[in-house]
């Protein structure tokens, strides 16, 4: 018994157009893929026209994701209060926060620049960060 071989196609401007097995998978992959984002962004969008169907006011949606003057003022707050500990940290260690945190440095990037492990460096954040929760809780 012969196998039959599979002849692949696609509708290319209302013409069946024959193609590999390889082109007809990508095509669908691509079509697939597509459906499901748009899929996920109509589940985790609302549209305006939505929000008229649901009777939801387009203008309570706006005001509502923009951030409000209480949690700025509750930032602004926090981050003083942060600066302040940081500044009572030894220079060693406001250089590793600052290379942590500020400037995006990996603990491997620092372990290699100071010539030490990763561990080390490692451990030394933490115990800055032990420094640090004890400072707030105070």
């Amino acid at each position: 018994m012969e196998e039959h071989e599979r002849k692949y196609t696609l509708v290319v401007q209302k013409k069946r157009i024959a193609v590999s097995k390889e082109v007809y998978m990508a095509y669908y992959h691509c079509r697939d893929r597509e459906k499901y984002l748009d899929e996920l962004a109509e589940t985790n969008n609302i549209s305006f026209e939505a929000c008229h169907e649901k009777g939801i006011q387009v203008e309570y949606l706006i005001i509502s994701a923009q951030e409000s003057m209480e949690d700025r003022i509750i930032i602004k707050e926090m981050i003083v209060k942060m600066q302040h500990y940081l500044k009572q940290l030894d220079e060693k260690e406001k250089w590793l926060m600052d290379a942590l945190y500020f400037k995006g440095k990996s603990e491997y990037q620092i372990a290699s620049q100071l010539g030490i492990t990763q561990q080390a460096v490692h451990k030394r954040k933490a115990k800055i960060l032990t420094k640090l929760k004890k400072l707030i809780e105070i």
